[in-house]
């Protein structure tokens, strides 16, 4: 199973990241601000979690982040701005200001390189956040 990395912070109400395989970037990512891991509203904690492919009725063939304290249905689904977020990681390709809010661009594009660079396998995910 790989071992990716998934490093934030905190800009302006919204989590930006890096996620990395080793030294290689996959995507960056946006997130929901952290608000004490409330439900809809909150990035995840960090931690080391296992993320599985999953069936998701609303998003379809899609990863899901298991064992996440107090949260359920915490997938890495395409989106690109926290507006398309319930407190889920959404992959993007370069991260942007539009209409004065930080959110990235071509999250299609970024969800695709993931799942290609992963086949679809499950994979240990540690996040960072500063």
């Amino acid at each position: 199973m790989k071992n990716l990395k998934l490093v934030t912070f905190s800009v302006d109400s919204v989590t930006i990241g890096k996620l990395y395989d080793g030294k290689e970037l996959i995507c960056h990512t946006v997130e929901r601000p952290w608000l004490k891991n409330g439900r809809n509203v909150s990035c995840i904690p960090a931690g080391k979690y296992i993320v599985k492919m999953t069936n998701s009725p609303k998003f379809g063939l899609t990863y899901k982040v298991t064992n996440v304290p107090g949260r359920t249905h915490i997938l890495f689904h395409k989106g690109n701005s926290i507006d398309d977020s319930f407190g889920c990681i959404l992959p993007v390709s370069t991260i942007d200001v539009f209409n004065r809010k930080i959110g990235g661009l071509s999250s299609g594009r970024a969800y695709t390189k993931m799942n290609n660079h992963l086949g679809g396998e499950s994979f240990n995910l540690e996040i960072i956040r500063h």
